[in-house]
């Protein structure tokens, strides 16, 4: 085979696989339904995060969480609401949005599921400040605790 045709047959797979990874919630209604579920878990925990209110964090974390950060290592519930508890104090203000497109959820047994993607977070240092904004990725564990989706595991990276 050519290199040419190699290259041609490898496109068309990286697409179809694409289009498979893609269509897989679409295809399955119990998929669908779990990431509806995730994604409005997730903009709940964030919406907490861009009001600067503790309340839907210290709901959304499991009491269990292991946050991975590729900079900063790793924390868990107590650390993370001090954290942001002190963050909520500074004039800077910060906020989070997943970036549609590059978010995927996949079932992990009958009360996990694991939550990819990207979000921007961006920093405005003081309010007469330009907001600056970049792009990271995550992966995410959630788990179903009492009827409720919290946040169990988190690998923040690409910082």
């Amino acid at each position: 085979m050519d290199k040419r045709l190699a290259a041609i047959c490898l496109m068309a797979a990286t697409v179809t696989s694409m289009a498979t990874a893609a269509t897989a919630a679409d295809e399955d209604p119990a998929r669908a339904r779990l990431e509806r579920e995730i994604v409005a878990a997730d903009a709940r925990l964030f919406a907490g995060l861009n009001a600067r209110d503790i309340g839907p964090l210290k709901e959304g974390f499991s009491p269990r969480l292991e946050f991975y950060h590729d900079r900063s290592g790793v924390t868990g519930y107590a650390e993370n609401i001090a954290i942001f508890e002190r963050n909520f104090r500074a004039p800077n203000r910060v906020r989070r949005e997943a970036l549609p497109g590059t978010v995927e959820v996949f079932p992990a047994g009958p009360d996990h599921a694991m939550h990819i993607g990207k979000h921007r977070f961006c920093n405005r240092p003081s309010p007469a400040a330009p907001e600056a904004c970049s792009v990271y990725r995550f992966a995410m564990v959630w788990e179903r605790d009492g009827g409720q989706w919290r946040l169990l595991r988190v690998l923040s990276y690409d910082h």
